[in-house]
């Protein structure tokens, strides 16, 4: 098992260049579909149109659909590195799918407590006074696929469930931290484009953590 996740299988030193949508070009990691798609039938899930893929090393989230990079993002994971059990705040591996898609409609920096948008805004502060990450914006719930690695118990019953975890992918009030691992184990995006990731993929479609 853990030499499924060895970074070496999973990205080459392939880069390609990707224009964003303000005239600029990112050098963006090269995505193993095919392996990732292998991954996929042998673990019985049907492939979704567009897959999100979530680089832990190089802090980006790639939009891929039908084969294609879509639309990269930069991103935050936890700041207390990879890992699947409850309580230890680390970003878990594998195989998801986006379960749940929140916030429909709220404004950007919307506050969200327990799911639940509060009716709040958070007002940009200077860096040194904002002490509070709220989870804002669009919450995207994940679901673990593999039982055992992010789905259920492990092999001495500890619980590495992602959706029993809450991990999401979702905005975040400290976006000047996005690009660094700085989280509690979800998946920080700005509310610019947590929204845009929010529009662009249906409730259901895989996500790759790696």
């Amino acid at each position: 098992m853990k030499a499924l996740f060895k970074r070496k299988t999973l990205m080459t030193a392939l880069t390609l260049l990707v224009t964003s949508g303000c005239a600029t070009t990112t050098a963006v990691p090269y995505v193993p579909l095919q392996y990732i798609k292998q991954h996929v039938a042998s673990l019985g899930v049907e492939p979704t149109p567009k897959i999100i893929v979530v680089d832990t090393k190089d802090q980006t989230l790639t939009i891929v659909h039908d084969d294609n990079i879509q639309k990269v993002y930069k991103i935050s994971t936890s700041k207390y590195g990879l890992g699947q059990r409850v309580n230890t705040y680390k970003t878990p591996l594998g195989l998801h799918r986006v379960n749940e898609k929140i916030g429909e409609g709220v404004p950007h920096q919307g506050i969200f407590h327990r799911r639940e948008y509060v009716g709040a805004a958070w007002k940009p502060l200077p860096r040194d006074q904002h002490r509070k990450d709220f989870i804002t914006t669009r919450i995207l719930r994940l679901e673990g696929l593999q039982p055992g690695l992010n789905k259920g118990r492990d092999s001495w019953g500890r619980l590495v469930d992602s959706e029993e975890r809450a991990i999401y992918i979702h905005g975040t009030t400290m976006e000047w931290k996005l690009g660094n691992p700085s989280t509690k184990g979800c998946v920080h995006m700005s509310a610019k484009d947590v929204v845009h990731l929010f529009n662009s993929v249906p409730t259901g479609t895989l996500v790759w953590i790696n």
